[in-house]
């Protein structure tokens, strides 16, 4: 099976609802800007599998995309609660929470948690060191969050939108190694191979990631999670 084929895979959805490679088919159309069928794409396939980390970031993205800031909020929170070093879940998150003037207390929280994950953001040593100025300088404690940084939240680096992830079907069953180009590998992939316990095949594509010249930070992040992951379930 092609699967940068749509219409092939859209047949081998249509027979395997339970696929774990749902959020493949759901960002196809997501990149389309075809919500509509991202959309029920994604109902299906996180009805079989309820906590896909991958499938809830497409479903956060398909809420925002709709302008359904406060369900894309919790979808996104869903992805944090299964995967808190998902980096670009985390700066949505905060872009969210910002345009809906959440509290000051869960805005800071949320921006820690970018700067843990990358100590360069810019925008979150900012805002972090405005509120900090703040509270030094006994200011009014009520800070007008929704336009802090509001100008600077379309400088965050989003995650671009592919289509072509592998060539074929990965089956749970296959202990062949996955081979794959540099120009068909995404984080999407790994984090669905991740989820599935195929960690061999993961770090295979975060090579090919480096390759590609894409960030090594994220790379790095990823292989020490999945080093973790190796190493729990030799022990289990």
């Amino acid at each position: 099976m092609d699967i940068n084929n749509q219409i092939e895979l859209e047949l081998y959805f249509s027979d395997h609802f339970d696929t774990i490679l749902f959020p493949v088919l759901a960002t196809f159309y997501l990149k389309k800007n075809d919500l509509k069928r991202a959309r029920k794409v994604c109902d299906i396939g996180l009805n079989y599998h309820k906590n896909d980390v991958s499938g809830w970031y497409v479903y956060a993205q398909i809420e925002k995309a709709e302008g359904n800031l406060k369900e894309a909020e919790k979808a996104l929170e869903h992805v944090i609660l299964y995967s808190k070093n998902h980096l670009s879940a985390v700066e949505m998150l905060c872009e969210v929470q910002t345009i809906l003037g959440r509290a000051p207390k869960r805005l800071l929280k949320s921006w820690q948690h970018v700067l843990k994950l990358n100590p360069n953001n810019k925008i979150a040593l900012g805002f972090i060191n405005k509120v900090k100025v703040k509270k030094d300088n006994n200011k009014n404690n009520s800070l007008e969050l929704k336009t802090v940084y509001k100008a600077d939240i379309s400088k965050i680096n989003k995650p671009v939108l592919k289509s072509n992830i592998v060539k074929e079907i990965i089956s749970e069953k296959s202990s062949e190694p996955l081979r794959i180009s540099p120009k068909l590998a995404t984080f999407t992939l790994v984090s669905v191979l991740k989820n599935q316990g195929l960690f061999d095949q993961a770090l295979n594509v975060l090579d090919s990631l480096e390759q590609k010249g894409e960030s090594l930070e994220s790379i790095n992040i990823e292989r020490e999670i999945i080093q973790t992951l190796i190493k729990k379930s030799k022990k289990d």
